[in-house]
């Protein structure tokens, strides 16, 4: 499951989703609050629903058929946390929810770059073993390793741009960008509730 890290300056106002009415059915908006409910204590999940269409067309006969389709769009938020994770699915549809988080709570969301500081935060609360690392280093040359040791990691996050890592934890890769994409190889309930509240609460 891919995810994008967002920066939330007003945490207290995220709680006001619970507020908003939810609509199960299809409607004429191009986007909707579709669940809204709080799971393991302080960990919060709403979930959009993106209305949206295929268009399929040919070259010579140009747009034949539209078909209407819906996306549901995951979002994890924990109480106080200046943080917070919403599903990736495109750019278009994460910029359509963004708009619609901020409208609807005015908690001041934004997307956020990983920076060295919080890779380093990453780390070590992951705890894991590096299976990949990239970055660019000081002559902007991007260099690409396969494993990396804590020393290794420590000693090019000091003077080093971190582009990527890719982490092995408690056998589940997770892997981390520089342009704020994580992602996990598990979609599982069980372990994105783990997941998220331990990332969101080392970084906070």
């Amino acid at each position: 499951m891919n995810f994008s890290l967002l920066k939330v300056e007003n945490p207290s106002k995220l709680k006001s989703l619970s507020r908003n009415k939810i609509n199960f059915f299809k409607k004429k908006e191009e986007i909707s609050l579709f669940h809204f409910n709080k799971i393991d204590n302080d960990l919060y999940h709403a979930v959009f629903n993106i209305s949206d269409e295929y268009q399929v067309s040919t070259k010579k006969l140009g747009n034949q058929y539209n078909y209407m389709y819906s996306s549901l769009v995951n979002f994890f938020f924990l109480d106080q946390n200046k943080y917070a994770f919403l599903e990736y699915i495109n750019n278009e549809y994460l910029e359509e929810v963004l708009m619609e988080l901020n409208r609807k709570t005015r908690a001041s969301i934004s997307k956020i770059a990983i920076n060295n500081d919080l890779f380093k935060l990453f780390n070590i609360d992951l705890n894991g073993t590096i299976k990949k690392m990239k970055y660019t280093n000081e002559d902007d040359e991007f260099i690409d390793l396969d494993f990396a040791t804590k020393d290794k990691f420590l000693e090019v996050v000091a003077s080093n741009t971190i582009e990527e890592i890719t982490v092995l934890v408690e056998n589940q890769f997770i892997t981390i960008n520089k342009n704020g994409r994580v992602s996990v190889d598990n979609s599982e309930e069980e372990f994105l509730v783990y997941f998220t509240k331990r990332i969101l609460n080392a970084i906070n």
